[in-house]
């Protein structure tokens, strides 16, 4: 098991609230594909990063404390993100590094989904080999016809 989820928690818990106005902020993205939303325009990636996390964090909570024996009864996902640090430590402790590994995973995985839905993030795809390099790019450019 790696680091204590406390701080990667608190990271994402900050990030979270900055989701709302970023969600009619950026209204247009990039690949201009446009969502609505009560009648005006959404950004899609911020709005499915804010169903993901209103649904996958009080469901990996829910999950744990049924794996830990514990009573569970639904939270907004601040709430659960406050408790995953402890129920982590409490799955480690009573030897079930599994489900440890899957809120580990979880919270990385919702913190690198909200920072992309920012734009605080890019994706992790290497250049492609269809990417000419600078010389590629000059020949290229030099061959062209001239309009």
């Amino acid at each position: 098991m790696s680091e204590d989820l406390g701080p990667a928690c608190a990271e994402l818990a900050a990030l979270i609230p900055a989701l709302v106005p970023a969600l009619s902020r950026d209204g247009t993205p990039l690949d201009s594909r446009i969502g609505l939303s009560a009648g005006s325009a959404v950004n899609p990636d911020v709005l499915q990063a804010m169903t993901v996390l209103a649904t996958e964090i009080p469901a990996a909570c829910a999950a744990a404390c049924e794996v830990a024996g514990e009573p569970w009864r639904h939270h907004p996902s601040a709430i659960c993100l406050r408790a995953i640090p402890r129920l982590h430590h409490r799955l480690t402790a009573l030897g079930m590094p599994a489900a440890a590994s899957d809120l580990e995973t979880g919270v990385h995985h919702w913190t690198r989904l909200v920072k992309r839905a920012l734009g605080l993030r890019t994706a992790d795809l290497p250049a492609g080999r269809d990417c000419p390099s600078a010389g590629d790019a000059a020949q290229i450019v030099a061959a062209s016809p001239q309009a």
